[in-house]
């Protein structure tokens, strides 16, 4: 993630998940989701482009930088509310489809003019990995070269974002018309076509292809899914050899390397959340129809019972922090955070170290103990640099340490 505008983050780091380092800076209307610092803008940057819609015109100028004439429709329950396909076809390595609000696909064109890699493998000399058939799994990658710990081996670009509301906003058949829209004015629809589906209560093509590979997505404060058809080739292990890096200021993702990963080693990704237990983690892969049999799931009753008891006991310790917060008991959350710093690396969950690293941190300088805060604030943006899930910048110290003063 190579800009690092920091967010309030200690929730969602007690709950396990990646960090948010970079959010949307919109704070009105007027805003466009990826504004730059002040030096950098230029006076193109100061303005949004309007909000465009089915009224605006019949000639490509109206539209662009659509390369399409926008489709929409309006919300059943509100007329005033329209939600549209944009397409421009040129975009990434397929094109784009979004299916959303006029005003955030307004918003949403500064991401459509960051450079594009030269090509899906960020090594264009040697390839960097191979979609091959993995019985019984299907479809899945493997690395043809020696990937090392925390290089970006993969790029890949969104093809089809969908605004969550839009399904429940209008008629089945003209939700399906509109992906089905999305998906032909791709410059290449049959790679999102062809991809796998494993939804059993899906009725429609897209809907089913949508629903098993797309990730979760916020795009102008409302959560959308995202579809990137390379990326949806990796299949899921519990203990994953990579993780996807999203950008905050462009549809563009990169999969990066956990470790280091050898010729012919299967590149995998976790589908649900790192630190849960086995039958968790088992009951949310459900949604995609298959049970995981990764070396985590698979390995002996011993081993995994002591993980599940390891990962439930970060689960307890975790409420345990919360509670101690609210009661301003800095010391139990304090000895708390340092016991799960210890099971998450007995468990090998890299992001979670990184993640009470910087708890730590906020505690020491809640309790006024700035010293100590700056170091484990320091510990946890190396750390993350460590594992390429940021691109180090000298002012990152800076404006993580600015936000625990909000």
């Amino acid at each position: 993630m190579k800009n690092s505008q920091y967010k309030p983050a200690a929730i969602s780091l007690l709950l396990g998940a990646l960090p948010v380092l970079a959010q949307d800076t919109c704070l009105t209307e007027k805003c466009c989701l990826s504004d730059p610092p002040h030096p950098l803008r230029q006076d193109a940057q100061l303005r949004c482009p309007p909000p465009i819609d089915d009224d605006n015109g019949p000639e490509p100028v109206d539209w662009s930088p659509w390369t399409h004439q926008p489709d929409c429709v309006s919300a059943e329950r509100d007329p005033k509310l329209k939600y549209c396909v944009y397409s421009n076809s040129r975009h990434g390595y397929q094109g784009i489809s979004l299916i959303t609000k006029p005003r955030t696909a307004a918003e949403s064109t500064v991401m459509l003019n960051e450079e594009f890699p030269g090509g899906h493998g960020l090594n264009n000399t040697i390839p960097s990995y191979a979609i091959i058939d993995i019985p019984p799994k299907g479809k899945g990658v493997v690395a043809t070269r020696r990937i090392r710990r925390a290089e970006a081996f993969m790029s890949d670009w969104a093809s089809v974002v969908l605004d969550l509301s839009f399904p429940k906003a209008t008629q089945q058949h003209i939700g399906h018309q509109f992906l089905h829209l999305a998906a032909e004015q791709l410059s290449d629809p049959g790679r999102v076509l062809g991809l796998g589906r494993s939804s059993t209560q899906a009725v429609d093509i897209m809907e089913d292809i949508l629903g098993t590979n797309s990730f979760s997505y916020t795009l102008g404060g409302d959560s959308h899914m995202a579809l990137y058809p390379e990326v949806a080739r990796i299949n899921h292990a519990c203990r994953p050899n990579a993780f996807v890096r999203f950008s905050p200021t462009s549809f563009d993702v990169k999969v990066v390397a956990f470790r280091d990963i050898e010729i012919g080693e299967e590149i995998t990704i976790s589908y649900i959340p790192l630190n849960h237990a086995r039958e968790k983690r088992q009951r949310a892969l459900r949604r995609w129809g298959f049970e995981c049999k990764c070396s985590l799931c698979t390995a002996s009753q011993t081993e995994i019972a002591a993980s599940d008891y390891r990962r439930e006991k970060i689960a307890s310790l975790q409420a345990g922090i919360m509670k101690a917060i609210d009661e301003l008991d800095g010391t139990a959350a304090v000895r708390a955070t340092y016991e799960i710093l210890a099971l998450v690396e007995a468990e090998d969950i890299p992001t979670m170290v990184a993640s009470q690293y910087e708890v730590l941190a906020r505690l020491y300088w809640k309790a006024g103990d700035n010293d100590t805060a700056v170091q484990y604030a320091q510990k946890s943006l190396d750390h993350l640099s460590d594992l390429g899930y940021i691109d180090s910048r000298p002012d990152d110290l800076e404006l993580l340490l600015k936000d625990f003063t909000r």
